[in-house]
């Protein structure tokens, strides 16, 4: 079995290349070549966290994986990221566990790398000025990730804590050489902009459709749980949804269902799948003032495409610790 740290993940990984697996992936797991169950939650009430568990078999990829990720409210207070995560590769053939690799490093590549599959496919050609609220490790990794599908001329970084925000700029302005501003409101950073990236924990909508701009494209990837959202329902109601997974989203979407349950949108309105899009079998957008969402609440098939791509290439690089299990 091979052993993979976070630094190794980290070294390993490539943004452009992870967009691509991770759009073969979500293109198998729409066509139905994918196996992959609802993820099951374990709450930790006592220590305000939860545990989440998270299996899937590719099909066409011949890739199978299971990732183990806890969300613990309380762990910045601790000096530990709110969501850690570790991932399990198996041989598909026989169910031999093939590497063991940290996954929160991960998480973030993959949920950012899914946006910009959905970029790739619903946003408008040319430059774009993108808005990212949310200056936390998903606010870092879909800004490398829009760098990779589209020209990013300019950013609008908003923060409910503004310190995170001026290090967000201070650390990306120099990497991606794109000006940065720190918005002082939300709306300030989403008014005008073409892409817009919501990484946040805000349980209420932190997006109000009066401040979009025609044509906008929106990446939905910070709530998933039924009461929580990020978007609010007037938007819902007048962009064109797609979701990574209809199943997951009707089970535990705020974004969604809490639309439905206000009678603002029908379940026929937000069942396309990114994958669906991607394939060619569903459309993306219908005309240049549309705007569109993707909405994901992350899902394996995700997680065990990235795992599978970092094996192959520790692999082949030499890269990790070999260790016997029995």
């Amino acid at each position: 079995m091979l052993i993979l740290s976070g630094a190794q993940v980290q070294a390993l990984i490539d943004m452009g290349e992870a967009i691509d697996a991770i759009e073969s992936a979500l293109v198998e797991f729409s066509a139905g070549e994918a196996i992959m169950p609802i993820r099951a939650t374990t709450q930790v009430p006592a220590h305000h966290g939860l545990m989440l568990s998270m299996p899937a078999f590719l099909g066409r990829t011949n890739a199978l994986g299971s990732k183990t990720v806890t969300v613990y409210k309380d762990n910045q207070q601790k000096g530990l990221p709110r969501i850690l995560a570790t991932v399990v590769v198996n041989d598909p053939e026989t169910g031999e566990v093939l590497a063991l690799m940290d996954g929160t490093y991960l998480t973030a590549i993959r949920t950012a790398a899914a946006s910009g599959v959905a970029t790739r496919h619903l946003a408008l050609p040319g430059p774009k000025v993108v808005a990212i609220l949310g200056a936390g490790i998903q606010g870092h990794s879909h800004l490398w990730a829009m760098c990779e599908v589209r020209e990013v001329t300019r950013v609008r970084v908003y923060d409910h804590t503004r310190t995170k925000a001026e290090k967000f700029k201070t650390a990306n302005e120099s990497r991606f050489r794109i000006p940065i501003d720190v918005a002082f409101s939300a709306e300030a950073a989403i008014r005008g902009a073409d892409l817009i990236v919501l990484a946040t924990t805000s349980p209420t909508p932190i997006v109000q459709w009066a401040w979009l701009k025609p044509g906008a494209h929106i990446n939905a990837v910070g709530s998933h749980a039924p009461g929580a959202r990020e978007l609010d329902s007037d938007t819902v109601a007048h962009a064109r949804v797609v979701v990574d997974s209809r199943e997951a989203n009707f089970a535990e979407c705020g974004d969604v269902l809490i639309p439905l349950q206000e009678g603002r949108i029908t379940r026929d309105m937000v069942v396309d799948e990114i994958g669906e899009v991607a394939a060619g079998t569903k459309p993306g957008r219908s005309n240049p003032t549309q705007v569109t969402i993707y909405k994901s609440v992350g899902i394996a098939v995700e997680d065990v495409a990235a795992a599978n791509l970092i094996y192959r290439k520790a692999l082949a690089q030499g890269i990790g610790h070999s260790v016997e299990l029995s």
